[in-house]
């Protein structure tokens, strides 16, 4: 009996070794986990090479279909694969023990809105999950080892590119600064789980099999496509132009000062840094049209601090004011606090201020003691 457990281990062990490593053992994959990955009979049939260039505010409308009654069936709508320009705030890593080990993205159009996660919440028309699969764990939790997708190299590329990009991932969500990226995927329609960046009609780009990050150079020799311009109402966003269209209440606040570098050319607006008793003042007065759509204030924001870690010493407001000065709403309140390595991307939704004349206003104010920065750069209104 002894001889006969030792040679059934010893089989087993073989046939492990032979095995394609990285693809041994199932994960966490479930729900129509075949047909997310492209290991499904029907994934043969997706002509990858003719992708359909869509907006995303024409993707989330798309018509959801029923739901198949098991996890092989590929829908005639998910034999498609598109093309999405968009901008990817954050993303996680799928772990744990009930985790698929993809990495969720969260895509929005211009107005950086997303939808929230959480049961009771409602989706936004802004926004889009994209999903880069492990190639490693095609399988799912309930297929068989060694199981190989039918895009399996464009799988294994995507993931060793995207990690190549984002070298430091980390547990929960990473945040990829609205980044302009170009995402080539095929379209797959989920569950509703009440998930961050959900789509209106559940269709997630599922699997990624290319992405394209538009803010990096372009390969020798080739011309790279012409930028879609930001639809922004602020003058001089970047502060490249110096204070065309920004009053500041001291002439050092729009600078190009290298102590404190630009999110972007060498312009930016730096408030505080003083480490005595001290307010600064920058503000934009812009008209949001009645007729838009939607409305979203954007900029990013880098906050470096010498104070202890312990209590807001030292503060940023970020509000709304009407042209006389008074407050219309307080956006943020930042502080010390917040301080934190680079540029955090932030956002605010002004759709209800539509057809108003506003002063887009930042306060900052510091204490006795040791200093706080707080440098703005790339302001816009995304107008929708």
């Amino acid at each position: 009996m002894k001889n006969r457990l030792t040679l059934v281990l010893a089989l087993v062990a073989a046939l492990v070794l032979l095995l394609p490593h990285g693809v041994l053992a199932q994960c966490g994959g479930t729900e129509r986990w075949p047909v997310k990955v492209g290991s499904d009979p029907s994934a043969s049939q997706v002509d990858v090479g003719s992708p359909k260039p869509i907006l995303i505010h024409d993707l989330v409308r798309l018509e959801r279909p029923a739901a198949p009654g098991d996890d092989t069936t590929r829908l005639a709508s998910e034999r498609t694969v598109y093309v999405v320009e968009g901008h990817l705030l954050k993303f996680k890593h799928e772990t744990g023990k009930t985790g698929d080990q993809d990495y969720h993205l969260v895509i929005t159009d211009d107005s950086l809105q997303f939808s929230p996660g959480g049961s009771g919440t409602t989706p936004v028309e802004h926004s889009i999950i994209a999903e880069i699969v492990n190639p490693d764990c095609i399988a799912g939790r309930h297929g068989s080892p060694g199981t190989t997708s039918q895009f399996q190299a464009q799988l294994s590329d995507m993931r060793t590119r995207f990690n190549q990009r984002f070298s430091n991932i980390s547990g929960g969500w990473n945040d990829a600064q609205g980044v302009a990226v170009r995402i080539t995927a095929l379209a797959f329609f989920d569950r509703d789980h009440n998930q961050v960046g959900r789509a209106l009609n559940g269709l997630e780009l599922h699997p990624v099999l290319d992405i394209t990050f538009l803010d990096t150079a372009p390969a020798p020799g080739t011309t790279p496509p012409p930028p879609t311009p930001a639809n922004t109402l602020v003058q001089s966003p970047s502060f490249e132009n110096g204070p065309q269209g920004w009053v500041a209440s001291d002439a050092d606040i729009i600078s190009k000062d290298s102590n404190e570098p630009a999110h972007s050319g060498t312009g930016k607006a730096w408030l505080g840094g003083y480490g005595t008793p001290h307010s600064d003042r920058l503000y934009q007065e812009i008209t949001l049209p009645a007729s838009a759509h939607t409305l979203t204030l954007a900029f990013f924001l880098h906050i470096s601090t010498d104070e202890q870690q312990t209590q807001a010493f030292d503060k940023l407001t970020v509000a709304l004011r009407r042209p006389s000065g008074t407050l219309i709403k307080t956006l943020a309140t930042l502080s010390n606090m917040n301080a934190a390595p680079g540029y955090q991307l932030k956002a605010f939704d002004l759709t209800p201020y539509k057809g108003q004349t506003v002063r887009i206003y930042f306060t900052s104010s510091e204490d006795q003691g040791s200093l706080t920065s707080f440098v703005i750069d790339d302001v816009r209104v995304v107008v929708e």
